[in-house]
């Protein structure tokens, strides 16, 4: 009984050491502030029509499977952040221009020209259908590119004549 009474005894003091050590244990410390942190946005700035750019692109006596190069228009990402550039053909007028002898010949006397239905555009050697968007590709922040547009003009007959087509060239740069 001895014995059990001097475990105790023994393992009470031990506790309260334990509890008493703890209660005075301290470790370093040391806490600092980082002030005036920032968040800026970032700027997705195209820029059509650098140097050795001349717009608007013109050409001027084209005829039936006439191939040619419209122009080069230069391209830029003046922005900081990275972006996707694609480019449409929109706003597509046919104008008649004029109705000649070949072609009042044929039965074409109407106002509308028909010179777009018979031309295809190509964008960098890819075909750009009217109305929808091509992908370009990858333009990163201030980098630049060339787009060579040139055309092909298909088996038209007479009735292309003198006519005049417009359209314009819509480029889009998404943020990557």
């Amino acid at each position: 009984m001895l014995n059990k009474k001097m475990l105790l005894s023994v393992l009470i003091v031990g506790v309260v050491a334990t509890v008493a050590g703890a209660g005075t244990w301290a470790a370093f410390s040391d806490t600092e502030t980082s002030n005036d942190n920032t968040f800026t946005a970032g700027t997705l700035d195209l820029v059509v029509g650098g140097v050795g750019t001349s717009l608007p692109l013109t050409v001027e006596n084209v005829y039936p499977q006439a191939t040619g190069t419209i122009g080069t228009i230069s391209v830029e990402n003046a922005g900081t952040i990275d972006g996707t550039l694609s480019l449409k053909i929109i706003n597509i007028v046919d104008d008649e221009n004029g109705v000649n002898d070949p072609e009042s010949k044929i039965g074409d006397t109407d106002a509308a020209g028909e010179l777009s239905s018979h031309l295809t555009i190509y964008a960098n050697g890819n075909v750009v259908t009217p109305g929808t968007a091509m992908s370009i590709g990858a333009l990163g922040a201030g980098s630049n590119q060339n787009i060579v547009l040139t055309y092909a003009v298909d088996d038209a007959d007479n009735s292309i004549q003198t006519d005049k087509t417009t359209f314009d060239t819509e480029f889009t740069l998404d943020q990557a």
